[in-house]
């Protein structure tokens, strides 16, 4: 990988990118407004699950199938695939916040200029195929069009999910900032994992989930008070 790929993976993984994912906490809020998450040991537990599950069989996983489609210039393998997210997104406010986001990604990336006229124009088409998008799949689009790795990739993608996580838990249970930073280092293994899991298993275990995080995801929507848009 480059220099200049490399710092584009830094760039688009950088939390003050801007896409808008600090508006949404997918879920936990409902986690701690019920008393679920409701301190360290609690925020750990829950960050240990989301890792385990949806980081990897959802976020990572599709990220992997969609950076192989676009090394293969597979278009209709990316349509397929993103219809399959859709329809994995039960709730309706993580859905709409995966096409949201998706949908600022690719309109920010698209004026950087970092993609040479071929993988430009191809980038262009994957945007136009459809009205939505999954983010984790376009990022592993842009970064197999710009020639950046994809194991380098999972990691920064999966650290920036965690750390945004973990933000929320702190702002919110709340949490010391120490508590928030030793929940990140207690799950560094558990990253290296899931990255090692989603490079290997098989495309038939994507959307494999717990249906907890959905259901407080449904909960959401009719929540009194709210922080956050999921």
């Amino acid at each position: 990988m480059s220099p200049a790929s490399e710092l584009l993976l830094q760039q688009i993984c950088d939390s003050v990118f801007p896409i808008g994912a600090y508006s949404h906490s997918f879920g936990l809020e409902t986690f701690i407004q019920i008393g679920i998450v409701r301190d360290a040991d609690s925020a750990a537990a829950y960050v240990a699950d989301q890792i385990a599950y949806p980081l990897t069989y959802t976020e990572l996983l599709g990220m992997r199938l969609g950076y192989e489609a676009a090394r293969h210039a597979d278009m209709d393998a990316l349509v397929a695939l993103e219809l399959e997210l859709q329809a994995l997104k039960t709730p309706t406010e993580p859905r709409a916040a995966m096409n949201k986001l998706a949908a600022r990604f690719i309109r920010t990336v698209s004026e950087l200029e970092v993609l040479d006229p071929e993988a430009a124009a191809f980038f262009s088409g994957y945007a136009a195929s459809q009205r939505d998008h999954a983010v984790n799949v376009a990022y592993g689009v842009l970064a197999a069009l710009a020639d950046v790795d994809l194991a380098p990739l999972m990691h920064r993608y999966l650290y920036s999910q965690v750390s945004a996580i973990v933000v929320n838990c702190v702002k919110t249970v709340p949490l010391s900032q120490t508590a928030g930073q030793q929940i990140i280092t207690g799950s560094f293994s558990a990253m290296e994992t899931a990255c090692d899991t989603a490079l290997s298993c098989e495309a038939t275990m994507l959307g494999l989930s717990c249906p907890g995080f959905d259901t407080r995801c449904i909960e959401h929507e009719t929540l009194y008070s709210r922080l956050y848009m999921s």
